[in-house]
């Protein structure tokens, strides 16, 4: 009589000890990893919402599948494979659709990152700005003023400075209290508004453009009204890419492309079939103001958008940076395109047939040209702000405008 031998079977060996604290240890380690991974997104993507969104999901992926590995359960670790390959694709699908409709085009111009600022740091050897020899009834006696630039007026504002003031105030420690550069959509806020005092960021004056209606309706409520001495004078220009073929557009084929009613390049009489973008700037930035009043009482078309950050990582909808996309449409002025951004790859417009030249623009010729100003609010003005407006008003104040680059008004 055969008998059958049953090997003994080995009990399934099982380490509860050290897989529990496996599974312990990920739970705090992926939530750091998805903190920490977070804010890596949001200071460096637009689409932070999405990509965090998948980071999340991709480290609750690994935690299952460390917590199927542990308890023995193939269907969680099977899920969690599934999830993690998913979460990947779906942010990898995203940066890849980023690239190809936006961030591979390049920005210009794009006041933060395109411009080398340090060429124009005042006293710095080495600097762009011209010497200048300024009488001594202009120099700075009470330490100078505290002073804010438009990005485009940057340069004068620096160059002003080194001709009057002194190394010893402008390249202290607080040099960017006293001398510094902004968007024009808050520049004047900090000629009166109180938050600007309690962080210590006022100013005695600032060089943009003429206020918007709302800022001056801003200031008003606050009690407060301008005072503005014409500084520079500069063309507001249109541009394209290099490759489009356009070289002119009239003022109403502007006001047209603005208003929405052209909506292919072909419809404002360019054979170019790219899509036309016509590309807008932040509300109460100088540029957009400009074209407000360019346009008149044509509304503006909605600008074109595309997620942003807020302050707390919130995303949100807001206009889009101009792209150098073959059929893009963008607006800026004549020297911060051509002086302050590297030129060559973009297409400065004539309008109306009249080309953005300095001569054109100083004898008005060009239709549209706007007056750049040191501004102040009509409380009395400091000595050393007094100086500042007679200095750049004066012959050798002119001159050292003209030979910024900009056209003296």
């Amino acid at each position: 009589m055969n008998t059958l031998s049953v090997a003994p079977t080995r009990p399934r060996r099982r380490h509860p000890v050290w897989r529990t604290l496996a599974v312990i240890a990920a739970a705090p380690a992926l939530g750091f990893a998805w903190f920490f991974g977070s804010i890596l997104f949001i200071f460096g993507s637009v689409q932070a919402g999405l990509h965090v969104t998948c980071l999340l999901a991709f480290c609750l992926a690994l935690f299952a599948l460390v917590l199927g590995w542990a308890a023995g359960w193939r269907w969680l670790r099977r899920i969690g494979i599934v999830a993690a390959l998913l979460a990947l694709a779906v942010s990898g699908a995203a940066a890849l659709h980023r690239w190809i409709t936006v961030d591979r085009f390049e920005t210009v111009p794009e006041p933060v990152g395109s411009v080398q600022w340090w060429r124009f740091n005042p006293f710095d050897e080495g600097n762009e700005l011209p010497a200048c020899d300024a009488p001594a009834e202009y120099r700075f006696q009470d330490g100078g003023p505290r002073l804010r630039a438009a990005y485009a007026l940057y340069p004068i504002a620096a160059a002003a400075v080194q001709a009057l003031g002194t190394p010893e105030t402008y390249t202290a420690y607080d040099a960017w209290i006293r001398l510094s550069y902004g968007g024009s959509d808050d520049l004047f806020e900090s000629l009166y508004h109180e938050r600007h005092r309690e962080i210590d960021c006022h100013c005695d004056a600032v060089f943009g453009l003429a206020p918007s209606d709302d800022q001056v309706a801003d200031a008003a409520a606050h009690g407060v009204a301008f005072d503005l001495t014409p500084v520079a004078r500069d063309a507001f220009v249109f541009f394209v890419h290099a490759d489009n073929p356009c070289t002119n557009l009239t003022t109403s084929q502007v006001r047209d492309i603005y208003s929405g009613r052209a909506t292919t390049w072909r419809s404002v009489g360019v054979p170019f079939d790219a899509p036309l973008l016509p590309f807008q700037r932040n509300k109460n930035s100088g540029s957009q103001t400009t074209l407000e009043r360019i346009m008149g009482d044509v509304p503006i078309m909605p600008p074109l958008e595309e997620d942003r950050l807020g302050g707390m990582g919130d995303i949100f909808r807001d206009v889009a940076d101009y792209r150098n996309r073959r059929g893009a449409l963008g607006f800026s002025f004549r020297y911060y395109a051509t002086e302050l951004v590297a030129a060559g790859k973009i297409r400065l417009l004539s309008l109306d047939g009249v080309p953005p030249t300095p001569e054109n623009i100083a004898s008005g010729r060009y239709p549209f040209v706007t007056d750049s100003y040191l501004v102040t609010t009509t409380a009395p003005r400091t000595p050393d702000v007094q100086r500042l407006a007679a200095f750049l008003t004066s012959p050798t104040g002119r001159a050292l405008v003209s030979a910024l680059g900009y056209i003296p008004p």
